[in-house]
């Protein structure tokens, strides 16, 4: 019996043995929209969802294939949920890759439902949309590719707040030209402009004969920056979600109790060929490991991720400060969270997206959160309420750190558009991030932001590099921010080469500039950054500590610093060879070889 069994087992280990010799080093899984979930994924008969290929890949991983390439024909691919990765469908050797990459042609994956059945009502169109657990109620529309605007007074620019009301939270005064009538103030929400967040609350009433609106919850979060009317006496304010607002083309608005969808079209919009999509999904693909082991060498090549659902906290909206919120599970019960980001990247290892694109999305684009290597390569962000990109977290030790990310060759470009305290990258506590050569454009907030303390503790942010980076018409509603927002002691971080223009004055109470070097910003090296066409300093710090200012090139307007510092000691500011151009006028020259070297590489 001895015998017998040692054959056996050297039987077994002999059959085990040749199947991973006979393995194919790599192999390719084919998907298409007119393919079939129980074909076997080759080229002649390729899958139909990517759900599909995940399970064809981990078996064929355990077959002993190292390397997978998924190769997704153009199309559409509709998600009735997010797609999960787990540590299991990534590679298993360091030299392995799974590879999800387009055919060639546009590859769009989409959290979003087409809204059909609509009729013609004068000027409108109107739909009776289904709303139930697998369809639940959207803020956010897209027509023929384009963000519709939830139905809002007044149709363009702000309305200005009259006077605070006795608490500074729940109530103000509006001047009378902008008084509304509204049947039902409840269904309404105001969206009211701090100096660097938002607050989104809904209205309770509205008081004609003393021109007051009082609010179901609180405006701002609870700190003393945030009562109505801090940074200036009229803060700016709008109102959406009534019926009586939607009076304009391109307008729309949900009736969340009867389902009722209504819409009036631009000018050229026609109903039987027009494509109307909502969102279904809060997030669109989620890489996580939720064991000690990574997932490793994930990859993403040439893909579009679109349609995300983002639903407001159940007692408002209360910005603090990028995508970090207050979370209020009563009007009392106070703490903070993150908006959720479409793409979640957490506890992996060189996960890659290259050529991707990131667009029409309610929240936030990209979190890589407690991983390693993530890189956004040649990549696409466009039309995002929040962030563009996030790194890292806003705890200091609560998971390993995140560390060597990249952003690089990247156009990053309105983010923030439905929250206005969003910014294009943000990289809180992380450490050897590289965010690079990527334009940054038409922001209502910073540009990029690093750094995550508002002191010079310690903390794990360091060896940080934002460098050759095209920012510019930045700013474009919020105050106190700029081109590049820094907080936090940060030891090796370096802001080199970046060329950073068209930031307008500001509209709140301090100041947008270039560069805003917040509180507790020490140890970082800011040198060969171009800066000009800034309405107040190029450069400001506030409350920051030691830090070495060398070879850049500042245009000064008339009346302003070149560098301006607020609660800052000048001795501690260590300046070489920067150069001053006073005037607004002054640009560097169009072969400037700072504009040739800034901004994406390649496309």
């Amino acid at each position: 019996m001895k015998s017998l069994s040692h054959f056996l087992a050297a039987a077994a280990w002999f059959s085990g043995a040749w199947a991973l010799a006979a393995a194919p080093s790599s192999t390719t899984i084919h998907v298409s929209p007119q393919g079939d979930d129980l074909s076997d994924g080759s080229a002649a008969h390729p899958l139909a969802t990517l759900r599909a290929a995940q399970r064809v890949v981990f078996e064929t991983l355990n077959r002993g294939v190292p390397r997978i390439t998924v190769s997704i024909q153009p199309g559409d691919y509709r998600l009735d949920q997010p797609l999960v990765f787990r540590a299991e469908d990534g590679a298993r050797t360091p030299s392995g890759e799974v590879k999800y990459a387009a055919a060639g042609g546009e590859v769009r994956i989409s959290g979003g439902r087409r809204i059909t059945g609509w009729q013609q009502q004068g000027n409108r169109w109107v739909t009776k949309v289904t709303l139930d657990a697998n369809n639940p109620p959207f803020r956010d529309l897209w027509v023929n590719g384009r963000r519709a605007i939830r139905a809002r007074a007044p149709n363009e620019g702000y309305f200005r707040v009259d006077a605070a009301g006795p608490d500074k939270r729940t109530s103000f005064t509006v001047a009378a030209s902008d008084l509304l009538a509204l049947a039902h103030p409840e269904q309404a929400e105001v969206a009211y402009l701090h100096d660097w967040s938002m607050s989104r609350v809904r209205l309770a009433s509205i008081d004609p004969a003393t021109r007051t609106y009082r609010f179901k919850d609180p405006i701002g979060g609870d700190m003393r920056q945030f009562v109505i009317a801090y940074f200036e006496p009229h803060p700016r304010y709008f109102v959406e979600g009534a019926p009586e607002l939607l009076d304009a083309p391109g307008e729309w608005l949900l009736d969340d109790a009867s389902g009722t969808l209504t819409y009036i079209p631009r000018e050229g919009e026609k109903l039987e060929t027009t494509e109307i999509i909502a969102p279904r999904l809060d997030q669109l693909l989620i890489v996580r490991s939720d064991g000690q082991r990574p997932i490793m060498n994930l990859s993403f090549e040439g893909l579009t991720f679109r349609h995300s659902r983002y639903e407001l906290p159940a007692h408002g909206y209360a910005g603090m400060q990028s995508a970090w919120i207050e979370r209020r599970n009563t009007a009392d019960d106070r703490a903070t969270l993150m908006m959720p980001a479409a793409v979640m990247v957490d506890n992996a290892r060189n996960c890659r997206f290259t050529k991707c694109r990131f667009e029409h999305l309610a929240a936030c684009g990209v979190h890589a959160l407690h991983d390693e290597q993530t890189s956004l390569q040649r990549c696409q962000f466009n039309d995002i309420g929040g962030d563009g990109v996030l790194i890292g977290s806003r705890e200091p030790g609560d998971r390993p750190l995140s560390s060597h990310d990249s952003v690089e060759d990247s156009t990053i470009q309105n983010c923030g558009v439905t929250f206005s305290g969003a910014v294009g990258v943000w990289v809180g506590f992380a450490s050897d991030v590289t965010v690079s050569h990527n334009e940054l454009k038409r922001l209502p907030y910073s540009g990029v932001s690093v750094g995550w303390k508002w002191d010079d503790e310690p903390t794990p942010c360091q060896r940080n590099i934002v460098a050759d980076n095209h920012i510019h018409d930045v700013m474009q509603v919020m105050s106190d921010g700029g081109g590049i927002y820094t907080l936090g002691r940060q030891p090796g971080t370096r802001l080199a080469g970046n060329v950073i223009h068209a930031i307008p004055r500001n509209v709140g109470l301090a100041q947008s500039n270039g560069m805003f070097l917040d509180q507790g910003t020490s140890e970082l090296v800011v040198e060969g950054n171009t800066i000009y066409d800034v309405a107040r300093a190029p450069i400001r710090f506030n409350m920051a500590g030691p830090n070495v200012l060398r070879g850049n090139r500042l245009a000064v307007p008339p009346g302003q610093e070149m560098i301006h510092c607020d609660a800052t000691d000048r001795k501690q500011l260590t300046l070489e060879n920067n150069q001053e151009f006073p005037g607004a006028s002054w640009r560097p020259a169009p072969n400037d070889p700072a504009l040739k070297n800034a901004g994406p590489r390649a496309k």
